[in-house]
């Protein structure tokens, strides 16, 4: 199961978006030019991330969250940035709602880009989700699994990752330093598996194209064909930051193992 965390190299700069420290994420800019909105689910009171989204693409931002009765959008990119007490499910519910539902609802018709820390829903979301129809609307993921210390969360969370990873490229871990960790064993390869892990995924089909435009315009070197994984050091110094700043980050030298599979 763990070479569903097998990580790519997508050819593609990376920004952090939020916070520099819990609430910050990854992602490659290619998802920023490519998407034409984000959605967002479990904003609690955090929404640096949607903020810097907005304010360094000037593409508007669709936030939802039951448990909460606002966001705190600032008064300059109100004309931008949608709130609405709802939260995700993979079927209508009282106070949830599919991401189909609220994509029809919004008005947009390109790509977006989706993000989640939903505090274990994104389990069921996934699992039940019809992949090949969100893999249409959507160019990129952000996603904090939580926790997976639970043997069945944690059956549940590799079986998520194969169905996203069926239409998306992972691209960047990160481990939140809040959660704990546990000792993992599987293919005489053992590990200290975190519990809360935050990845980010790309739609593969908009990494094929990027590789299309990167052979054309650097004619001198070869872009492979079949995708390279990416052997670089996690948590990476550049971008990650720790999400509990009195704590040290988890070890992802793990990574590199299992890209070795």
């Amino acid at each position: 199961m763990i070479e569903q965390l097998k990580l790519y190299d997508v050819k593609s700069p990376k920004v952090r978006l939020g916070n520099e420290w819990d609430g910050g994420y990854v992602v490659p800019q290619l998802i920023l030019d490519s998407s034409a909105a984000l959605f967002s689910y479990g904003v609690g009171s955090d929404i640096s991330f949607e903020i810097d989204y907005v304010r360094k693409t000037n593409k508007p931002s669709f936030s939802y969250d039951h448990t909460v009765e606002g966001a705190g959008i600032p008064h300059d990119l109100q004309n931008l940035m949608m709130f609405k007490k709802e939260g995700l499910s993979y079927q209508k519910e009282t106070d949830l709602d599919t991401f189909f539902t609220h994509y029809e609802q919004s008005g947009i018709k390109e790509k977006v880009f989706l993000k989640m820390d939903i505090e274990g829903a994104e389990f069921p979301f996934f699992l039940n989700c019809d992949m090949k129809r969100l893999s249409e609307i959507v160019v990129g993921i952000v996603v904090e699994f939580h926790p997976v210390a639970n043997p069945r969360l944690l059956q549940d969370y590799f079986d998520s990752l194969k169905k996203i990873n069926d239409y998306f490229y992972h691209c960047h871990i990160h481990c939140n330093n809040y959660g704990g960790s546990s000792s993992y064993s599987e293919y005489n390869i053992e590990i200290t598996l975190p519990h809360i892990i935050e990845m980010t995924f790309i739609n593969k089909s908009l990494v094929s194209t990027n590789q299309s435009v990167y052979s054309k315009l650097f004619n001198l070197f070869k872009i492979a064909e079949k995708i390279e994984l990416d052997m670089n050091d996690y948590p990476n110094p550049e971008f990650d930051r720790k999400n509990d700043l009195n704590k040290p980050e988890h070890s992802l030298s793990f990574i590199k193992l299992i890209n070795k599979l």
